[in-house]
C-alpha cells in the first residue's frame, strides 16, 4: 500500500442533496462540506437520513437531487464502482466461504490489478489490521472485532479516496465497541484517509470525530466539532440528543436595568450580553453539571444566579450522584461528583442551586 497525505487525499462535497423513496422525503436540502483527511461523523437517530446520505456518496439507491463531488470531480451520476470510496457496511459481508486473505484479495482481483502486487498488498493491509497471523482462517473461525478488521482491510487495500463507515460498532458489545473504536481513529490518522462515519451514538461520535453533522429527519441540524455541538448546540434537538440538558421555556425582559430570563414560575437567570431583545420567548439549556447544590447559601452565593427547590430522587452512578430536583414545574437534574463518605441529599431535602450565567444558553424559540 501506498503512503498518503493530506495533498493525495479528496474531500466531499454534497451541494443542496435532496431525495425520496416514493412519497417519503429523506433528505432535504443538504448541503456538507467535508475536509481532506477529516474524520466526519453523521450523527442522528433512526430515520434521520444518516445512512442514506452516506449510501447516495456511495452511489448505492436512487439517484439524489443534488451534487456530489470527491476532490474536484463530480461522481453525482457515476456508478459505485466508478467512484473509488470504499464502504464497510454494519453487516461486515464477509464471503464466509473464503480465508481472510481471499476475502481482502477479492477488490483487488476484481480490479485486475497484476498478481505480483495482490501478495504485498493484502500483507500490508492485514499486518495494518494487526490480522497477518489470521490470514489463512475464515469469517467464522474470527471474533466480531476480528471480523470488522477483515472488513476494514479489505477496503482499504483498494486506497479509496475515501472511507464510508456505516455503523460498523453496531453488532459489538459495549467493550469492543470502545476498543475498535479507538483503533479505526488509529488507523485513520495513519493513513490520513478522509472518512465519514455514520452512527446513532453520540458518545461513539464525540470520542473519534473531527466534526459532526447532526441530523433529523432529513435535515441537517448543525455542524461542528464535539466540542461546539455540546456547548453550543443551535436547537432543542441538537441540546437534548448531544448529551443530558435541561430545558427550561421562558421569556427576556428588563428588571431594574438589567436583561433577565424569566419563567411563568418564578426561575430568572441573567441575561445580559446574549443580545436577546425583551420580550422575546427562548429556551434556557443547562447541562446538570453546570448546577452546585447546597443546603444553604455558602456554596451557592459565588454564583450569579440561585434557583430553589425540593430533591425529588436520586441515581447512583459511580463516579456521580444525579439528583431530579423540583423547581417550581421545572424537574431539573443535576450531576455531582461522588467522593467515598460524602454525605448524599435525600428524597424531600430543600436544596440551593448555584448556577454561573456563563453556563447557560440561550436558544431560540
Amino acid at each position: 500500500m501506498s503512503s498518503r497525505n493530506v495533498s493525495s487525499t479528496s474531500g466531499v462535497t454534497i451541494e443542496d442533496i435532496s431525495l425520496s423513496f416514493g412519497q417519503t422525503e429523506v433528505l432535504n436540502g443538504v448541503n456538507l462540506e467535508i475536509m481532506p483527511g477529516e474524520l466526519f461523523t453523521f450523527l442522528g437517530p433512526s430515520g434521520s437520513g444518516k445512512s442514506t446520505l452516506l449510501r447516495a456518496i456511495a452511489g448505492f439507491g436512487p439517484e439524489p437531487a443534488g451534487r456530489i463531488l470527491i476532490g474536484d470531480d463530480d461522481v453525482t451520476h457515476l456508478p459505485p464502482w466508478q467512484r473509488n470510496v470504499g464502504m464497510v457496511f454494519q453487516s461486515y459481508a464477509l464471503w464466509p466461504h473464503m480465508t481472510v486473505r481471499k476475502n481482502v484479495a477479492f477488490g483487488l482481483e476484481e480490479q485486475k490489478v497484476p498478481a505480483r502486487e495482490i501478495g504485498p498488498r493484502v500483507d500490508a493491509a492485514l499486518k495494518l489490521v494487526g490480522l497477518l497471523d489470521l490470514a489463512e482462517r475464515r469469517p467464522s473461525q474470527l471474533s466480531g472485532g476480528q471480523q470488522q478488521r477483515v472488513a476494514l482491510a479489505r477496503t482499504i487495500v483498494v486506497e479509496p479516496r475515501v472511507l464510508l463507515l456505516d455503523e460498523p460498532l453496531s453488532n459489538l458489545d459495549a467493550n469492543l465497541r470502545v476498543q475498535m473504536r479507538r483503533e479505526i481513529l488509529e488507523l485513520q490518522r495513519k493513513l490520513n484517509l478522509t472518512t465519514i462515519f455514520v452512527t446513532h451514538d453520540q458518545e461513539e461520535a464525540n470520542t473519534i470525530s473531527d466534526r459532526i453533522a447532526v441530523l433529523n429527519d432529513g435535515i441537517i441540524q448543525q455542524v461542528g466539532t464535539p466540542l461546539e455541538l455540546y456547548d453550543q448546540p443551535a436547537n432543542r434537538f441538537v441540546a437534548h440528543f448531544l448529551g443530558t440538558a435541561n430545558l427550561i421555556d421562558g421569556t427576556i425582559r428588563k428588571a431594574r436595568g438589567k436583561t433577565i430570563f424569566s419563567t411563568q414560575d418564578r426561575i430568572t437567570i441573567p441575561a445580559d450580553g446574549t443580545g436577546l431583545k425583551s420580550g422575546q420567548e427562548c429556551t434556557a439549556m443547562i447541562r446538570p453539571q453546570s448546577l452546585r447544590l447546597s443546603a444553604g447559601k455558602s456554596r451557592a452565593m459565588k454564583s450569579t444566579a440561585q434557583l430553589r427547590g425540593a430533591v425529588e430522587h436520586r441515581e447512583f452512578l459511580g463516579h456521580l450522584i444525579r439528583y431530579a430536583v423540583r423547581v417550581g414545574k421545572h424537574l431539573l437534574l443535576v450531576d455531582e461528583t461522588h467522593e467515598s463518605g460524602e454525605a448524599a441529599y435525600n428524597s424531600g431535602d430543600k436544596v440551593v442551586m448555584g448556577l454561573h450565567k456563563s453556563q447557560v444558553q440561550f436558544l431560540k424559540a
